[in-house]
């Protein structure tokens, strides 16, 4: 044993010492959280590998210094032992290369990707390998030690500047993407993996090498594997660190993902008062249910009240974002636990999409900001980037040109929401709902540019446009055999105005040969007292045309009783505002009940609308409510699928 403690046999000192240093990584390591997924399993098979290299070089090492080892063990042995310690060099190298990637999370998601990324170093392991049997690239002495056999033989090193090279673009590449402190680490690692290569023409030795690397990985257990800034502790959930880490790295490799984020009214003051386990407990159920809903999403609590869930490869408009906001929507009726008690929260949901809204990362501060004002008064609906956009560039010109040349550029939909009869059981009307969908912008609510296209006018071709496409759907498809007895139109204040408004609309019907009982206009009650006369003279000639009206979005204004007694409509729709507030406290709810009373003692039918449970569905048609409108039944969808939508449910 006097061999392994001699001062003077360094290289045996050095890889004992890397050893030491290796296992307590390996400790640390093992006894950490398990969240960095694919970085953790390459970083543990680097530890593994510098173990290993380490053992097998001190075996090396003592066979030569020791004649004792040199009875115990065969030349053969030694030589074997010193070619397992080179490729395992080589091996490091490609491991150390692919914890890189994993930590700026590229993927290796193509063959050619990991053939590119492979082949250097199998080239070289095969040609150690090759050693055992010729004297091509490497030759043994008698002493045992490993020697290049010419001058040539140095290429097999080729494929460790290769990687060396790689490394050192990636860490310029995403340096700012990461501290200063890590930066350092990264480069102190790939360092001394560069300065293996002049050590060993100088010491003879891999010894030096496999201790620096032994150090490197220590250094990044306590940087790169240290969870403490990349998880929040409560949730158990990324940091925001974490969440800006993922969205600059994903930025710079032009990846497309999506930002879904869920901000929690109340969420923040309702367990800032409470124990850290019971805040714990809370924000875990959260969390969990939301890595059920979408597993593969990251998930992350980077602000009080806010959860984020990054889905890579969606964009925000697609499907996958509404249905998830429609399960979150239904979770959120229902209670949470805190301690013992049951807690409610509202939540508003918002998706961003990279790199199509927000390709660069300083632009995400700014888009936050505006953001947070909106959710603050946002309702269930998703927010999107493209109405914060044109929500604070309402008068930009570029956005109005968008409202005003809707129509002639086709970017106007109608899509369709059924209404449920629960008289009939069946889906018995219809609202239409117009949609408007720019190739820059995306999907733009139409909260955000009906009122543009009221104040440029151009809603009064977007309102005829609408009434056309519904007469057309009517006079071309099978809905009114399929159970439609009439569809909901909108009609602006704006159009209400126009004196020729009855005649256009007549003219309209007819030239489709649609019956005027199969129309029933939406209006709202929020007319100003000046042109109230004028709007009701067009009611008026409407009415006695056949066609029937709605007040809607009633309770959201002046609900003037007088006044709902001489309006001439037939359906008054309660406004989800009053709908969703009655299901949250008593008093609202006694509003709506003696609302509902007032409405049918005049003899008209309600609709109600922004149903999203099935007990608020049950609670409004026991206390009388003629049609159901919302989520619950179904959301709007386009022609096809609505006609799809009725074959299922009303013959079924």
């Amino acid at each position: 044993m006097e061999v392994i403690f001699r001062p003077q046999n360094y290289e045996i000192c050095l890889n004992m010492a890397a050893i030491v240093l290796a296992v307590i990584t390996l400790i640390i390591h093992s006894s950490e959280e398990d969240y960095y997924g694919k970085q953790r399993r390459i970083f543990g098979i680097l530890i593994f590998m510098v173990i290993f290299v380490n053992v097998v070089g001190g075996i090396h090492n003592v066979w030569i210094y020791s004649d004792w080892a040199k009875s115990l063990l065969s030349y053969g042995f030694n030589c074997f032992m010193a070619v397992l310690e080179k490729a395992g060099v080589y091996v490091i190298a490609v491991v150390s290369m692919c914890y890189l990637m994993a930590i700026f999370r590229i993927e290796l998601d193509r063959v050619w990707k990991v053939s590119v990324i492979a082949i250097p170093a199998l080239c070289s392991v095969i040609s150690v390998f090759s050693s055992l049997f010729n004297r091509n690239v490497f030759y043994f002495d008698a002493r045992g030690d490993m020697h290049l056999s010419n001058v040539f033989s140095g290429t097999v090193n080729i494929s460790s500047a290769l990687y060396l090279m790689f490394a050192a673009y990636l860490i310029y590449k995403y340096s700012k993407s990461i501290s200063s402190e890590k930066a350092i680490v990264l480069t102190a690692f790939f360092l001394m993996m560069a300065a293996g290569i002049p050590l060993k023409l100088i010491f003879h030795s891999y010894a030096p090498f496999e201790f620096g690397t032994a150090l490197a990985v220590l250094l990044c257990v306590y940087t790169f594997q240290n969870p403490s800034e990349f998880i929040e502790r409560l949730s158990g959930t990324g940091t925001k660190n974490a969440l800006n880490f993922t969205v600059y790295t994903n930025l710079i490799q032009k990846k497309v993902f999506t930002v879904f984020g869920i901000s929690i009214d109340r969420l923040s003051e309702a367990i800032g008062s409470e124990s850290l386990e019971a805040s714990s407990n809370l924000l875990t159920q959260i969390a969990t249910y939301l890595r059920r809903i979408y597993p593969d999403a990251a998930l992350f609590y980077p602000d009080d009240g806010v959860f984020i869930m990054v889905l890579e490869d969606i964009r925000p408009d697609d499907e996958l974002i509404e249905g998830l906001a429609e399960q979150i929507r239904r979770r959120f009726k229902d209670p949470w636990k805190l301690r013992e008690d049951d807690v409610r929260f509202t939540e508003s949901p918002f998706a961003v999409g990279f790199p199509d809204e927000i390709g660069n990362f300083e632009k995400i501060v700014e888009v936050k900001d505006e953001m947070k004002k909106m959710l603050l008064r946002q309702n269930r609906e998703v927010l999107r980037i493209s109405d914060l956009n044109l929500k604070y560039a309402e008068h930009d010109k570029k956005i109005d040109n968008i409202v005003r040349k809707a129509v002639d550029n086709g970017l106007l939909e109608v899509y369709y929401q059924p209404i449920y009869s629960p008289l009939t059981g069946r889906f018995d009307t219809c609202e239409a709902l117009v949609r408007l969908r720019d190739h820059q912008f995306g999907f733009i609510s139409p909260a955000i540019f009906i009122p543009i296209a009221e104040k440029n006018g151009t809603v009064l071709g977007i309102d005829r446009f609408v009434l056309s496409s519904v007469c057309e759907m009517l006079a071309a498809t099978e809905v009114l055999d399929l159970g439609i007895k009439y569809v909901e139109v909108n009609l602006s204040v704006v159009d209400c105005i126009q004196s020729n408004l009855a005649d256009s609309v007549l003219d309209t019907l007819k030239k489709f040969r649609i019956g005027t009982d199969k129309i029933n206009f939406e209006i709202t009650e929020t007319w100003e007292k000046e042109i109230t006369s004028v709007v009701d003279d067009n009611v008026q000639k409407l009415t006695d045309a056949g066609v029937a009206f709605s007040m809607d979005d009633f309770g959201s204004g002046y609900s003037n009783v007088s006044r709902m007694a001489t309006v001439p409509v037939k359906l008054f729709k309660l406004d989800k505002s009053i709908v969703q507030a009655a299901f949250e406290s008593e008093v609202s709810y006694m509003v709506m009940i003696n609302m509902i009373k007032i409405i049918k003692s005049l003899g008209k039918e309600i609709v109600a609308e922004g149903v999203e449970t099935g007990e608020q569905a049950k609670q409004l048609i026991r206390l009388g409510c003629d049609h159901i409108q919302g989520f619950f039944y179904a959301r709007p969808m386009p022609e096809a699928q609505f006609i799809e939508f009725l074959k299922e449910h009303n013959f079924s």
